[in-house]
C-alpha cells in the first residue's frame, strides 16, 4: 500500500536523492506511520485495561510514541528540504539528524517509564486476564509492524534516510517486544507470578537499549562522519573519467544533511597542457560532480610535470618507503628544488588518523630511509590527515 501511494503521488520516483522526493517519501512514510499506530495504540490500550495487562498498556504506549515519532520524521521532513537561506545558506538538511535524534530520545523515554511501572507491578502484582481477543489483537499488531518495518527500512535505503532507518529499527524493536508480552498473557494461564511486570522490565532494558543504540546513529552525522567507500569511488570514478585528470587527492566531503554535500578535491593534471583547456576541462567535471551525486564541488588544480623522468622515478621510490610505514599512507604535491651541495625533495604525506606514531617521528623515519638511497636528498615533508 505504501509503495503503491509513493509511485502514484511522488514525481520523479526514479531520482530518489533529490530533495523535494525526499521529502515527499518521508512525508507519506509519516503519515501512515501515524495511522498505523494510533490504531495499534487504541486496540492495544483497550485490551491491556480490559484484561489488567501492564505489558499491553506499555506496549501500546510504546505505539503512541510511534505515532509521536512519525510527526517528527514528517516535520523534520519538511523542514529538512527548505531551500538555503541568509541564515543557512547551506540549507536545512541536518534538521533529519534532528528529528532522527528527537525520536531516539522518545524511545529511551518510553522504556524508562514502562520499566518503572514493571517493577510498581512486581512490588504489587494484580491478575492478568489471558483472553482470545488479546492474543488475536496482539498477533495482528505483529503483522502491522512487520509491514511497517519492511516499508520503512526498503525507502530509507532508497532515499537514504537515517531517520527512517531509526523508524524502521523501531518497528522490529515493537515486533520483538510485542512478542515477548505475547508470551507473558499466555503465561499467566500457567503460574501465579508477576511473569507480565518481569516481561515489562526486560522490554523496558531492550527498548532502552535500541533508543541508545539509534541515537548514536543520528548524533555521528551531526558531529561529521567520513563518507562511505562507494561515494568515495563513485567521485574517483567521475573525475578520472576526464583524460585530463591523472590522480586526485585531499578529498574532503561536507555532509549538511541528505542532498547538501560539498566536496573538494585537488586533481593532477599536466603541467604543459593548454590552461584554458585544462580550466574547461575542471568546469566539466564540476558539472558532472554535481548532476551525479546532488552535490558542490571545488576542484584545486595541482600541475604535474610528467616529462622529468627524474623526478617521477624519485617520487615512486618514496611512494615504496611510505608504504612499508603502512600500506594506506599516499604521498603527493611532489617537487624537486636541485642545489649545489642537496637537492630538497617536497611533498605531502597524507596518514590515516588511526596511526599512532607522532608526525615528527614519521618525518624522520622517511626522511632517514631517502639518505640511505641517496645521501644528497633530504626531505621536507608536510604531514596531512586524512578527511575520508
Amino acid at each position: 500500500m505504501v509503495s503503491f501511494l509513493i509511485r502514484k503521488l511522488v514525481k520523479d520516483i526514479d531520482q530518489p536523492q533529490r530533495p523535494e522526493v525526499r521529502r515527499s517519501v518521508g512525508s507519506i512514510c509519516g503519515a501512515c506511520g501515524i495511522f498505523f499506530n494510533i490504531l495499534l495504540f487504541l486496540g492495544k490500550l483497550i485490551m491491556g485495561i480490559l484484561t489488567h495487562s501492564i505489558a499491553i498498556v506499555g506496549d501500546a504506549l510504546n505505539n503512541l510514541s510511534d505515532a509521536g515519532s512519525s510527526i517528527i520524521t514528517m516535520i523534520g521532513f519538511r523542514l529538512a528540504g527548505k531551500a538555503p537561506d541568509a541564515d543557512h545558506p547551506f540549507g536545512h538538511g541536518r534538521i533529519e539528524y534532528i528529528s532522527g535524534l528527537i525520536v531516539s530520545l522518545l524511545i529511551c523515554i518510553m522504556g524508562f517509564e514502562l520499566g518503572k511501572s514493571s517493577i510498581e507491578g512486581i512490588i504489587h502484582p494484580t491478575a492478568v486476564d489471558c483472553t482470545v481477543l488479546a492474543i488475536a489483537m496482539l498477533l495482528a499488531s505483529l503483522l502491522v509492524k512487520a509491514y511497517m518495518m519492511y516499508y520503512n527500512y526498503k525507502w530509507s535505503k532508497i532515499i537514504d534516510s537515517t531517520a527512517m532507518r531509526a523508524t524502521a529499527v523501531d518497528s522490529r524493536n515493537d515486533m520483538i517486544s510485542t512478542s515477548v508480552v505475547l508470551l507473558a498473557v499466555i503465561s499467566t494461564k500457567f503460574t501465579d507470578l508477576p511473569v507480565d511486570a518481569y516481561i515489562g522490565v526486560a522490554l523496558a532494558v531492550f527498548i532502552l537499549y535500541s533508543g541508545i543504540n539509534a541515537a548514536k546513529d543520528t548524533i555521528e552525522p551531526l558531529l561529521g562522519t567520513p563518507p562511505s567507500k562507494e561515494f568515495l569511488d563513485r567521485i574517483s570514478e567521475i573525475v578520472l573519467s576526464h583524460e585530463a585528470v591523472s590522480g586526485i587527492h585531499d578529498v574532503v566531503v561536507h555532509d549538511y544533511g541528505p542532498g547538501r554535500k560539498m566536496i573538494s578535491l585537488h586533481a593532477e593534471v599536466s603541467a604543459f597542457e593548454d590552461m584554458f583547456y585544462i580550466h574547461d576541462c575542471i568546469d566539466n567535471i564540476e558539472l558532472d560532480l554535481a548532476r551525479e551525486l546532488e552535490c558542490e564541488a571545488v576542484i584545486h588544480m595541482d600541475p604535474i610535470d610528467t616529462k622529468n623522468k627524474d623526478l617521477m622515478r624519485l617520487q615512486e621510490e618514496i611512494r615504496e618507503i611510505v608504504k612499508k610505514i603502512d600500506e594506506r599512507i599516499t604521498i603527493h604535491d611532489f617537487r624537486m628544488v636541485p642545489g649545489e651541495s642537496h637537492t630538497n625533495l617536497i611533498f605531502d604525506m597524507v596518514v590515516p588518523h588511526d596511526i599512532k606514531s607522532s608526525e615528527k617521528a614519521l618525518q624522520t623515519m622517511v626522511a632517514e630511509e631517502v639518505l640511505k638511497i641517496h645521501p644528497h636528498h633530504y626531505c621536507v615533508i608536510k604531514i596531512d590527515r586524512s578527511y575520508v
